[in-house]
């Protein structure tokens, strides 16, 4: 489908439009999982050749920035599907031809209903910066929204952290032993956040990669002097992501090996006490192998009192040995 925004009445206003409509006012157009009529619409519209969706996923450089029948072709990965709790990430693409931003996508990130939604509802110069809106000034402003909504989820990443690492140490400090679905669900929040990290990472990759090119196509575009400044910031954004999430990184490694530690301690205690249960047990056991034996002549076997000194023989050979593990600190 196609979301148009237009500039009408000193406001940014947007559609859904069908690909027969005209889009030649257009400054932004929003192609989400756009169908082939779509496609050919904004081709014959922009005079330009979309990637298709397995050329957004290339990995190279050149595959992803680069410029081609005088527009400007710029992929990022995006992350996104953290709320449902299935994070994600998919290329982006985003296209300036012109005077008119084209972004092609096959996901739905939260940024892009964020800025849309504060594009069209605030005055222009809120988010674009300049006296009237441009396609640069709207991917510039797009951009800082997706950098922002990363931060967000880098923040909210490190808010979890902090609370798994509460949670690990509190169970450290209890008595009883710590039951297997607690550990199953530590180690699941750490898979999910180091999930995250990962992901997130690759974003940021793309976003860093981005920078310069971006930088470059705007000085061909010639831009306003506040334009460039807003480049540079959003890659000391990305840098300082960068950073904090290398933080983040040795952060879960850190509570990783813990928890695994932690799990190592538990498994050797239960050992522990199934090997005393065992030490404790030999000497009762031989005491009563002993008086099993099938011998003809046994003294105790005709006395009053030999069943209870058998007993009283088995309970103190089982206290014994616990005492002396006691004293040597081995319990």
């Amino acid at each position: 489908m196609l979301d148009v925004y237009r500039l009408q009445s000193g406001r940014i206003q947007g559609t859904r439009a069908q690909p027969s409509e005209a889009l030649s006012d257009a400054i932004w157009i929003d192609a989400l999982m756009p169908s082939f009529d779509e496609i050919r619409a904004i081709e014959t519209l922009c005079g330009i050749d979309l990637p298709s969706k397995e050329d957004m996923r290339e990995i190279e450089v050149s595959s992803r920035l680069y410029s081609e029948g005088g527009a400007d072709f710029l992929t990022a990965s995006v992350v996104h599907g953290v709320q449902s709790g299935r994070p994600t990430f998919s290329p982006v693409t985003f296209i300036l031809a012109g005077s008119r931003l084209v972004t092609i996508r096959y996901c739905e990130p939260k940024s892009f209903a964020l800025f849309s939604t504060k594009l069209c509802k605030d005055v222009p110069t809120d988010l674009t910066g300049g006296a009237s809106p441009s396609a640069d000034s709207i991917l510039i402003g797009l951009l800082e929204t997706i950098i922002d909504r990363l931060a967000d989820m880098l923040e909210a990443q490190a808010v979890d952290l902090d609370q798994i690492a509460t949670d690990i140490f509190t169970t450290s400090g209890d008595k009883k032993p710590t039951a297997t679905k607690a550990f199953k669900e530590l180690l699941r929040r750490l898979g999910a956040s180091g999930d995250l990290s990962s992901r997130s990472r690759e974003s940021l990759a793309t976003l860093d990669r981005m920078m310069p090119f971006l930088q470059l196509v705007l000085d061909r575009r010639k831009p306003q002097k506040e334009t460039r400044a807003r480049v540079k910031a959003m890659a000391r954004d990305v840098q300082s992501l960068n950073d904090f999430l290398s933080f983040l990184s040795n952060k879960i490694n850190f509570l990783l090996d813990t928890t695994v530690g932690m799990i190592s301690i538990e498994q050797n205690a239960i050992i522990k006490i199934f090997s005393v249960a065992a030490v404790g047990f030999m000497p009762p056991t031989l005491v009563a192998s002993i008086y099993g034996m099938n011998f003809q002549f046994m003294p105790e076997l005709g006395w009053h009192f030999g069943y209870p000194m058998a007993l009283g023989l088995m309970l103190l050979s089982a206290i014994l040995p616990l005492i002396f593990f006691r004293y040597k600190h081995w319990l």
